[in-house]
């Protein structure tokens, strides 16, 4: 007997390491149709009218509406208005019905004191400034003579009327898109003070603030329209941290710069999605001028098919003809705007020694491609007065998304619309 002991004690002792099973894979579906998003940096601020950044937009564009949208393609289309009439210095709107989560009905009253709202000194919206400055009133309200636009008026339940100091052209109607100018219930600021944004927002947008953790997290509920039940946007330090979490299945939905594609690894590359919004980016050249060149040994395809990972498509196959090629490029981009600059850079990659990048400001790239002082350039608009362009690629808002969420869809500014998420079973 004593010879069998030390093997018993030894059986004995593998027990709990054989009843110890394999951990399991993390299921893809998203559970309890709830969502998370990554964010970089905690909202300072919940109110459309002074939203200046990723965090703050990932909120106001899901809670709040705008009067008009700008769609992928760039058009500009109606949102909340079912009519819209021009006659001079007057515009005239008639508001689709909308029941507001707090029970109260989108009227014209409501559109009315909201289009004032941004203009109050306790909100002081700049952007709301500029795009309301020809509008009746608006410098009374901005230095606080008076509380409301005198130019808009309520017509009757269903329809405002905007009075202007000059004509009024449809140009008016994408500023009635932008989100500076979203459709706030000046009732949610009145009864909540000043700290109205942690319990008042009763926005047409569809979600409602649930919960807000400072320097955490901010969770949201649907209650109107489609899209998942729940949201919930989780601050991370750095993009490699969302990374990270996304890889483990712990977030669903993180933003990635055009920068940020190098640090992705190649398994998770199927899983970032390009997202549509309006515009495309150009090479803008003047065909005779001096360092100015093409390079056919690489095909315009291969160039941005290098710099995006292969995640934003091509515009053009080949370099325009009559240009002379091999030669120097000293190449402008938009230090402001991370694609041309990626792609400029990437160019000089490709040919080293051939290709100089410039990074200036838009306004300075935009001053010397008015004045003829650069040979090319990388952008959206044609600036030169003689100049050609050859498209490159379409901007995108580009996204690691969980394989479980279906048909994502993006605001014109690059911001996830929850209501286009479409889970899978």
């Amino acid at each position: 007997m004593r010879r069998w002991w030390p093997w018993l004690l030894l059986v004995l002792a593998l027990v709990p390491a054989l009843l110890i099973s394999k951990p399991k894979q993390p299921q893809v579906a998203v559970p309890n149709n709830r969502v998370s998003e990554a964010i970089f940096q905690n909202p300072a601020t919940l109110d459309p009218a002074l939203a200046d950044n990723p965090s703050e937009w990932a909120v106001t564009m899901n809670v709040f509406d705008t009067l008009y949208q700008v769609t992928s393609s760039g058009q500009v289309m109606p949102n909340l208005v079912s009519h819209a009439s021009m006659s001079n210095k007057t515009l005239t709107l008639t508001i689709r019905p909308k029941r507001l989560p707090n029970g109260q009905t989108l009227s014209a009253s409501v559109v009315a004191g909201a289009l004032s709202r941004p203009l109050w000194p306790e909100v002081g919206s700049s952007q709301a400034k500029a795009l309301l400055a020809h509008v009746q009133g608006a410098a009374q309200v901005e230095h606080n003579k008076l509380p409301y636009l005198s130019g808009v008026a309520v017509v009757n339940p269903d329809t405002v009327s905007i009075t202007f100091t000059k004509p009024v052209t449809s140009a008016f109607l994408k500023a009635l898109a932008n989100p500076a100018l979203a459709i706030v219930p000046v009732t949610d600021e009145k009864r909540g003070g000043a700290y109205w944004q942690l319990s008042n927002l009763f926005g047409s947008g569809g979600y409602r603030l649930t919960n807000w953790v400072p320097n955490g997290s901010l969770s949201f509920r649907r209650f109107s329209g489609h899209g998942p039940a729940h949201v919930q946007l989780t601050e991370y330090s750095s993009f490699q941290e969302a990374l990270l979490a996304f890889e483990n299945q712990v977030v669903d939905l993180v933003p990635v710069d055009p920068g940020q594609l190098s640090k992705i690894p190649q398994k998770l590359l199927k899983d970032v999605r390009a997202l549509a919004v309006p515009g495309n980016l150009e090479l803008v050249y003047r065909p005779h001028a001096a360092n100015i060149s093409t390079y056919p040994a690489v095909s315009p395809a291969a160039w941005v098919k290098s710099t995006f990972r292969d995640r934003i498509p091509s515009l053009h196959g080949n370099w325009p003809s009559g240009v002379r090629h091999g030669r120097k490029l000293v190449l402008y981009v938009n230090a402001g705007q991370p694609e041309a600059v990626l792609l400029a850079d990437r160019l000089a990659k490709l040919r080293p020694g051939k290709v100089i990048v410039r990074a200036v400001s838009g306004t300075s790239l935009q001053a010397l491609a008015k004045g003829n002082k650069i040979g090319a350039y990388i952008g959206q608009v044609n600036w030169f007065k003689n100049g050609a362009v050859m498209p490159l690629a379409p901007l995108r808002s580009l996204w690691l998304v969980n394989p479980a969420i279906q048909a994502p869809q993006a605001f014109f500014n690059g911001t996830l619309d929850w209501h286009s998420l479409t889970l899978r079973p």
